[in-house]
């Protein structure tokens, strides 16, 4: 069942039958899931949040590498605006919180000032207490590029996606729209509309860096730590009683991102489309392989972190699925503590979609510089990260970067992993990837792959990055220059041409090669609704009872919703 909400919402339920049948799963269960919009920046991906009442629009980084979401406010003077010229970078303006109804700053109280009334302590932030009337919760990071940020701070009513250029006020006009309708365990008597809830955020006063030059206003946090969006959805849709164990078949600790690329040299500012955001799941009307799952080797640390058992390269760029008969794959000759950056067998690599490029260990490099002379048949050639000149053809004739990630043992056994007879995404797909499991007394190193681990595909249009100012001019964005020891990172094109899922409840990341085009998808559910309508249509004409039709709630009804 699908429901279009509008140009830029969409939720689905399927059954677990549906699910299984999409994924080559030997389980599944029902699943509901709302998707919107994701637009391009820079080198990043981001979505609308709607803030405040009457609300106001800013545009947020995607980030699975952080956990506080946060943007300029009113008393962020000059952010996200050129010092001298005055020109602006942002998007939009600076979040007006006197101009919300619903704002409200954290304040606090320490354990000292008990004269006057019990501690009140920050939910995010640390407090700054003058006195009664001057006290507050502030907030800051620093990051590795020198970037850095201050807050306080505060909450308000959100909502994520929807129409692009028009807020939606009130609860009447997000009915109407569709936004968070029908989410959760529904009932005639018990509506469950989610999607506005009060977010904790940081509420900025002071941006440096990056934060100030690039378009979108702030960033959404969404690994796994106190304060991250969807971890505050979930305890959003606890509070109101509904429970995974009570039936629900909304699941807020799952999401996916799937990141497409726009030519950089289009006005990104007025809303480039390239991909979408799914909360409660994923959607398999994206794939065009099964969804395949990794382990997250230390979830307790709150990122989402895979770790690399071998890497390969493959000749003649591609996917997954395009490489010919007998093609050749040459493997990296590296230890799996030089693949991961670190020892330890917990150790790994973080997916954090905030960060643009990849950065992995500058001891894999002459390895890697190896298998690259290999994959292109050229003893001269030097793998670097400077700017080249390539035409199309060229490109094609680049290699393709194949990752065996560790396989989810738990995914396995409840046999929501498919069978790798059917999914090209693991490593013991007939057809394709023999070349990874056999050893050579060449190699001086070995790899522990097995069958059920996954597979994920970077080819040469994801890692090699046109120029916005001069076409046809390239740079590869990923860099060996990680200090072994020091946290490797998979960044946004590692993730793109992917639906990857965070599932948090699971502790794993599935990866599944997909479209990501979101007027595509859009296109795709419409048919399939318009064909569901057609088979409810025929089944009433025939004197049958629609199969599983539940009576419709008169104001979902009206606000365009259908539920089965």
């Amino acid at each position: 069942e699908i429901q279009v909400v509008d140009a830029r919402l969409v939720q689905r339920h399927m059954t677990g039958e549906e699910v299984k049948e999409g994924e080559g799963a030997d389980h599944a269960a029902d699943v509901t899931y709302e998707t919107g919009a994701l637009y391009q920046g820079y080198g990043t991906h981001y979505v609308d949040l709607w803030v405040g009442t009457p609300p106001q629009r800013q545009t947020v980084i995607i980030d699975t590498g952080s956990s506080i979401t946060a943007f300029p406010c009113s008393k962020c003077h000059d952010c996200g605006v050129d010092s001298a010229s005055k020109e602006r970078y942002h998007i939009d303006p600076e979040f007006d919180e006197t101009k919300s109804g619903t704002f409200k700053q954290a304040h606090c109280r320490p354990k000292y000032a008990s004269q006057h009334g019990p501690e009140s302590k920050c939910s995010l932030g640390d407090c700054i207490y003058d006195n009664e009337e001057k006290n507050f919760c502030t907030m800051s990071a620093m990051y590795a590029e020198g970037s850095s940020w201050t807050a306080k701070e505060s909450s308000d009513i959100v909502y994520p996606s929807g129409p692009h250029n028009t807020g939606l006020e009130g609860t009447e006009a997000l009915k109407e729209h569709g936004v968070g309708a029908g989410m959760g365990d529904i009932t005639d008597d018990r509506p469950f509309d989610w999607m506005d809830f009060r977010l904790s955020f940081g509420c900025q006063t002071k941006i440096t860096g990056m934060f100030n030059n690039q378009l979108e206003d702030g960033i959404m946090g969404m690994d796994n730590r106190a304060g991250a969006f969807w971890l505050q959805l979930h305890q959003h849709y606890k509070r109101l009683g509904f429970k995974k164990e009570d039936g629900d078949v909304f699941d807020p600790t799952k999401f996916s991102l799937c990141y497409d690329r726009q030519p950089t040299s289009l006005d990104l500012a007025a809303g480039v489309g390239s991909g979408q955001l799914t909360l409660g799941g994923s959607d398999s009307l994206l794939h065009h392989t099964p969804m395949v799952y990794a382990n997250n080797v230390s979830p307790s640390m709150g990122w989402y972190t895979v770790r690399v058992k071998a890497m390969f390269l493959r000749p003649n760029a591609g996917r997954l699925g395009d490489a010919k008969p007998h093609t050749k794959y040459y493997r990296v000759d590296a230890t799996e503590e030089h693949l991961n950056g670190r020892p330890g067998d917990r150790s790994g690599i973080i997916v954090d979609s905030g960060t643009t490029d990849t950065y992995l260990s500058e001891s894999l490099k002459s390895a890697f510089n190896d298998a690259f002379r290999k994959a292109l048949d050229d003893p001269s050639a030097e793998y670097h990260n400077d700017p080249i000149e390539l035409s199309k053809d060229d490109l094609k004739h680049m290699p393709t970067i194949l990752i065996v990630l560790q396989g989810h043992d738990k995914s396995k056994l409840t046999g929501t992993q498919p069978d790798p007879s059917i999914a090209v995404g693991l490593v013991g797909h007939p057809n394709h990837h023999r070349e990874m499991t056999r050893t050579s007394s060449n190699h001086k190193s070995q790899n522990d792959v097995n069958e059920h681990d996954v597979v994920v595909a970077i080819p040469p249009d994801h890692y090699m990055e046109e120029s916005r100012t001069h076409p046809g001019v390239y740079v590869s964005r990923v860099y060996f220059n990680e200090r072994f020891g020091a946290q490797n990172i998979f960044g946004s094109n590692f993730i793109m041409g992917h639906e990857v899922l965070f599932d948090n409840g699971m502790g794993r990341v599935g990866f599944a090669e997909s479209h990501c085009n979101y007027d595509k998808y859009l296109s795709e559910s419409d048919a399939l609704l318009q064909n569901e309508e057609r088979r409810t249509e025929a089944t009433v004409e025939s004197n049958q009872p629609p199969a599983e039709l539940v009576g419709a709630n008169d104001d979902l009804h009206s606000s365009g919703w259908n539920r089965k």
